[in-house]
C-alpha cells in the first residue's frame, strides 16, 4: 500500500481515484476545501481533523460489496479504546451520540474508493448533532498513523475475507430502535448478511432497507 499525506487537499476521493495505479493507494489530510460527505453533503472541516481515501482494485473483494462501508466503519472503531465510541448503521461514526465521523464508498471504474472522516478536535461544533473525538487537539503524527492502521486493517478483512457481522453488531447503535426512513418508520431488528438493514413496520412487515436515508427515533 502506498500512502500519500496533505496539510490541505480539494478533495482526497477524487485524488485518490486520480493518481491510482497498481497497488492499493491511501490519500491523507488534515484539512478539505471541497470535501464531501454521503448524499452529496458539504464537508465541513473540525479545527482538528481527518480525511482519509483508500482506492483499490475491486477485483480483490470477493464477497458483497455492499459489506465495504459497514467494514470500514468498524475497522476505525476498534483501532480506538475508546467505550462509547459507536456506529449507527451504515456508515456513522457516533461518541455519546454525536457524530464524530463517517464513511463514503463509491466506485469508479474498476475502482473502490472509501472515504473515511472523522473529527478529532471541534471546540465548537457548526452542525448540530456533530461532535469530535477528544477535548483538546491531538499529536497530528499520531492522527496520519491512525490513519495508515485503518487503512491496514481494512485491507486486512479484505484480502482475509473475515470480517465479522457479530462484531460489527456489538458496535451498533441502531438494533432495537425505532428508524425513520423515507418510506416510513420501524424497528431495526438485525443485519442481514449482505449488510442490509432488516425493518419491521408497525404492521408487522419485515423490509430489507439498504439506503442510509434513516433517523433514529428511539
Amino acid at each position: 500500500m502506498k500512502s500519500i499525506f496533505f496539510d490541505e487537499i480539494e478533495n482526497t476521493q477524487d485524488y485518490a481515484i486520480n493518481e491510482f495505479k497498481d497497488e492499493p493507494l491511501l490519500i491523507v489530510s488534515k484539512a478539505q476545501t471541497a470535501g464531501r460527505g454521503t448524499n452529496k453533503n458539504k464537508w465541513e472541516n473540525a479545527d482538528q481533523s481527518l480525511a482519509a481515501s483508500l482506492a483499490f482494485n475491486k477485483e480483490i473483494v470477493n464477497f458483497k460489496k455492499t459489506l465495504v462501508p459497514l467494514l470500514a466503519g468498524y475497522s476505525f472503531v476498534s483501532l480506538h479504546q475508546i467505550e462509547d465510541l459507536k456506529l449507527k448503521w451504515p456508515n456513522d461514526i457516533t461518541l455519546n451520540e454525536d457524530k464524530v465521523g463517517g464513511v463514503l464508498v463509491e466506485e469508479n471504474n474498476d475502482l473502490i474508493c472509501i472515504g473515511l472522516g472523522i473529527n478529532y478536535f471541534w471546540n465548537n461544533p457548526l452542525i448540530p448533532g456533530a461532535g469530535s473525538l477528544y477535548e483538546e487537539k491531538q499529536d497530528e503524527q499520531q492522527i496520519f498513523l491512525d490513519a495508515e492502521e485503518w487503512a491496514k486493517k481494512v485491507m486486512d478483512y479484505i484480502t482475509k475475507e473475515d470480517f465479522s457481522l457479530e462484531n460489527y453488531k456489538l458496535k451498533l447503535t441502531t438494533l432495537g430502535k425505532l428508524v425513520e426512513y423515507p418510506d416510513g418508520r420501524g424497528w431495526a431488528k438485525d443485519i442481514n448478511d449482505d449488510g442490509s438493514l432488516k425493518i419491521e413496520t408497525p404492521s408487522g412487515e419485515l423490509l430489507n432497507l439498504t439506503s442510509p436515508l434513516i433517523s433514529e427515533i428511539i
